[in-house]
């Protein structure tokens, strides 16, 4: 048996042909979103790209200031919008959002756990508490957000969760252990939890086929206020090596755009990401070309949504 070549997709920076704006346009109405940490940065794209279809979209963070402006902005859209302030490492903020969400614009249809940070640091400097905080923001927060939000959209048997990710989920990252660990796990639980509802929704549930997807992307390396706030006072003085490393990888990625995330999680909110269910996405290659290639790969017996 031969084994498949995976062939060089297209690398994409910002708007193509399949995630066109234009081809949306109203693909969401009638939809309710949620989408953490989308105060600022890709968090922020992806709120007023799913708007722009015609979601109603609730907008998280812990900025007041950037809640409240983004919300300002998703609203100028025309579409029915709330911002939430809310620390979504902390339990009852969690159930005082979910419940803001549906008594104010209804069940929510797409999940999107975009709140993330990293800390450039050797694992040895690092204080164990940030580092488990980091753990708990990118896996806790977002796995118990689901908890809460899944149950409406079996019974319904319908809805998309997806979770920002990142590349570093298949690589050995240095400096990057928290973030590199977090990721790895939201990648693999989507990959698990798309597998268990493939089997409960139709097996337990009785409906003919599973009506919800999972999703986890790489955005690409997007240049966000993030990477300015990634080096710590104590890795510019213990560690300078760590900053010279990363400048040299900085300089190797393309001007990756926050808005090819954000049209990306629009396509696979639209329908479109039925062959890539449960998989990591990479928004920076060509999703039609992905598409292709798996759906000429021979189903698997068990999926690996790292690989």
């Amino acid at each position: 048996m031969t084994n498949t070549v995976k062939p060089e997709f297209t690398l994409r920076t910002g708007i193509y042909p399949a995630i066109n704006p234009d081809l949306f346009n109203g693909s969401l109405e009638g939809k309710v979103a949620l989408v953490t940490g989308s105060g600022r940065g890709i968090g922020r794209e992806i709120a007023l790209a799913l708007a722009s279809s015609g979601a109603a979209v609730a907008i998280s963070g812990r900025t007041k200031k950037e809640v409240e402006d983004t919300t300002s902005d998703v609203a100028k859209l025309g579409r029915k919008c709330i911002g939430v302030i809310a620390d979504i490492c902390v339990r009852e903020d969690l159930d005082r959002l979910v419940k803001e969400v549906v008594e104010k614009l209804g069940a929510i249809d797409i999940l999107i756990c975009n709140a993330g940070t990293n800390t450039f640091m050797p694992f040895h400097m690092t204080d164990p508490d940030e580092w488990w905080r980091q753990m708990e923001l990118m896996v806790k927060s977002p796995t118990e957000l689901t908890r809460m939000i899944l149950p409406s959209m079996q019974e319904r048997n319908s809805g998309v969760i997806i979770y920002t990710s990142s590349r570093a989920a298949a690589a050995d990252l240095p400096w990057t252990a928290a973030y590199g660990c977090a990721k790895t796990g939201i990648t693999r639980f989507a990959g698990v939890l798309q597998a268990e509802l493939n089997l409960l929704q139709k097996g337990t549930f009785g409906f003919p086929s599973n009506g919800i997807s999972v999703f986890s992307i790489h955005p690409g390396e997007v240049k966000t206020s993030l990477h300015e706030t990634a080096f710590p006072e104590k890795t510019k003085k213990e560690a300078p090596y760590v900053i010279e490393m990363m400048a040299k990888l900085s300089k190797l990625h393309p001007d990756f755009k926050a808005e090819l995330a954000a049209w990306t999680c629009v396509y696979l909110c639209s329908g479109n990401g039925k062959e890539l269910e449960g998989r990591l996405v990479d928004c920076t290659r060509d999703i039609d070309e992905v598409k292709a290639y798996v759906s000429s790969l021979p189903p698997a017996k068990i999926g690996n949504s790292c690989g």
